[in-house]
């Protein structure tokens, strides 16, 4: 694992669209995500996992709190999947996050088994449920 530099924004911002259309099955471009990228990097929270020094998954951390830090954007793409990059990406995570007296937390998709399945393996459990309540203009 290593923390995202200047040199990564390409790459962050494939990954952002990556992960834009496979958690919100919205479809953006690698283009608009370019000054996300930048400012995600920018934060100095946002890692990379590497394999032969290419990344091959993300990970954020949004927030700290006096006891607490939480990880999001978590995501692999598709052809690195199943090979526990998101796994170690989360763990080591969380190492870095208790060597600062931190309680890692992350919010998990309950409909999607597989983030969930990793999330459990690297030690997490089910602490509550959030409902996301969208409203339409009539």
């Amino acid at each position: 694992m290593r923390r995202a530099e200047q040199r990564d924004v390409d790459i962050i911002a494939d990954f952002l669209a990556g992960f834009s259309e496979w958690a919100y099955d919205a479809a953006v471009t690698k283009e608009s995500q370019i000054p996300v990228a930048e400012r995600m990097i920018g934060t100095g929270n946002l890692y990379l996992w590497c394999a032969d020094d290419i990344p091959v998954s993300m990970a954020n951390i949004a927030y700290r709190s006096p006891r607490h830090a939480r990880i999001n954007t978590v995501y692999t793409p598709v052809e690195h999947r199943k090979k526990g990059y998101a796994s170690a990406i989360v763990a080591e995570m969380c190492c870095l996050l208790h060597s600062e007296k931190l309680v890692p937390m992350l919010n998990a998709d309950l409909k999607n088994p597989d983030s969930n399945k990793v999330y459990r393996k690297v030690g997490f459990i089910e602490a509550g449920k959030i409902a996301e309540f969208k409203f339409k203009e009539q």
